[in-house]
């Protein structure tokens, strides 16, 4: 069993730490530069299809109240062969999401380190996280919740920046590709919210999981669209500073020493990010655990701690960290996403479709229409 004390709060600020700290901080530059003047379409679009993929999850939620909520959908209403495929795409996307994080953080630490030195850190820095993890969610939930506050005001504070009216940047007007580029850049920021059912046996309330959905995806957009909103008013967004549009705008206001404490600062929340995503990720191995047959050792738990799933998610992301590609991972992360999310809308939608409620139906294809229609922009010719 593992103990229930995670409440509202304590999940939305899960979710908004999970979402935002995964590209808010180095991506959001990317997608106005790649969006030019289109750049709100894009954002727009993508926090629409997140929102709807909320819709989605909650209706399998509703249906089953488990944190493989995701899988049972698929079971009863597409088959077994549909379950397994989004087992395997929930795993690969979790543990790509979370490696590809503490790559991008061993590169910022030892940007001129060997292939040997930055995967060595990677290992180290999962290795003290998979140790966090075997503590318990008391102690987990301690470190979480006041760093994400702490997030949410350095993003509320960037947001602010935006409202001194600075003189708009020349913006370049997109090609097709780039415009399919800062839609993915902004997918791949909104995406994390899903993270949240995997901690429904550690909720006070299980019914506070679809709220935290979109409360967490509500205030992730909102910070979102204001960082945005921000950058591509006051900096010259160049492909030498798009990843760090952040610390410019900083520095532009604050002064140019603000750069290194920001630098550490924001790799802590990179490292928030992937810690909420590991401890998701043994859930969901917890909850495959509990369904029985081959996969029960993952059940095993000591003092509420599910130690075995934890382990098993430290081999898992070690044996990924040897890939040592930001753009391999965040290929595998939003591809993966993008099958278990359109996936998850489709069952919604043939679940929805037998039980008589069509309009919930038609918001479910159309939910999971727009990740096949994600999945396809990456047919776009460059």
């Amino acid at each position: 069993m593992l103990k229930q004390t995670l409440t509202l709060t304590d999940l939305t600020l899960f979710g908004v730490a999970s979402i935002m700290g995964s590209g808010g901080f180095n991506l959001i530059g990317n997608g106005v530069r790649s969006g030019g003047s289109w750049w709100p379409m894009a954002a727009a679009l993508a926090a629409t299809l997140i929102m709807g993929s909320a819709w989605t999850y909650a209706s399998a939620f509703a249906r089953f109240k488990t944190n493989t909520s995701e899988s049972d959908i698929l079971r009863t209403a597409l088959g077994v062969d549909a379950e397994n495929i989004g087992a395997i795409a929930i795993l690969a996307y979790s543990v790509a999401s979370i490696v590809v994080i503490l790559v991008i953080c061993s590169q910022l630490l030892l940007p001129t380190g060997t292939w040997t030195m930055q995967t060595g850190l990677t290992i180290c820095i999962l290795a003290a996280m998979t140790l966090a993890a075997l503590l318990g969610i008391d102690v987990d939930k301690a470190i979480i919740s006041p760093v994400t506050w702490g997030l949410i005001g350095t993003l509320l504070v960037a947001c602010g920046f935006g409202l001194a009216h600075g003189p708009a940047s020349t913006l370049p007007t997109p090609t097709s590709r780039s415009f399919v580029h800062s839609l993915w850049m902004f997918f791949f920021v909104l995406i994390g919210f899903d993270a949240l059912m995997k901690f429904v046996e550690e909720a006070k309330d299980s019914a506070d999981i679809p709220t935290a959905f979109y409360l967490s995806n509500g205030i992730s957009t909102l910070l979102t669209f204001g960082v945005a909103a921000a950058v591509a008013s006051w900096i010259r967004l160049t492909p030498q500073n798009e990843n760090i549009a952040i610390e410019s705008l900083f520095a532009l206001f604050v002064g140019s020493w603000v750069r290194t404490p920001l630098t550490w600062i924001i790799i802590a929340f990179l490292l928030l990010t992937t810690f909420i995503v590991f401890l998701a990720t043994s859930r969901y191995l917890f909850g495959l655990g509990k369904q029985g047959g081959a996969l029960a050792p993952f059940a095993a738990t000591e003092d509420n701690v599910p130690w075995v799933s934890i382990l098993s998610v430290f081999g898992a992301g070690a044996g990924v960290a040897l890939i040592n590609n930001v753009e391999i991972l965040v290929m595998i992360t939003d591809f993966g996403f993008s099958v278990i999310g359109g996936l998850v809308a489709a069952a919604a939608c043939v679940t929805d479709w037998r039980d008589g409620l069509m309009g919930s139906a038609l918001v479910d294809g159309g939910v999971a229409a727009g990740f096949v229609a994600m999945l396809l922009t990456g047919l776009v010719p460059a």
